[in-house]
């Protein structure tokens, strides 16, 4: 590979590492690190449990069925932090929406349909 092609490939991967997409758990895995303060816990549905937010929603062959419309699992993260992002349209409480966006990530249909799906939560 040429010289170019390799600082392209080397922007590439660091462009998408530092996008923070959520990181894809093979089934039967063990959660995922996605930084020393984040861990990531998938579960079939779409709702994460009291204290944990939706990171993203997949499809996940674990969860027993075919992903045709709508996505099958959740991705979690606790409720920690001054500020974190999460699916949906609400902060859980005492955080805040400070800002809104739309994710193909936070989508639980497929394909994505347009609109705000995603939220930044502050205290």
């Amino acid at each position: 590979m040429s010289r170019l092609g390799m600082l392209l490939m080397g922007a590439l991967a660091l462009g998408l590492t530092a996008c923070g997409g959520p990181e894809l758990v093979e089934d039967g895995a063990e959660p995922m690190m996605a930084s020393a303060q984040q861990e990531l816990t998938q579960y079939c549905g779409l709702n994460c449990p009291s204290g944990q937010h939706p990171t993203a929603y997949l499809c996940s062959s674990s969860c027993g069925s075919f992903c045709t419309n709508t996505n099958n699992a959740v991705q979690c993260d606790n409720n920690t932090g001054s500020s974190f992002t999460s699916c949906g349209t609400t902060c859980p409480s005492p955080y805040r929406v400070t800002s809104t966006y739309g994710s193909y990530n936070c989508s639980k249909f497929i394909p994505y349909l347009t609109g705000n799906n995603t939220v930044i939560c502050t205290l």
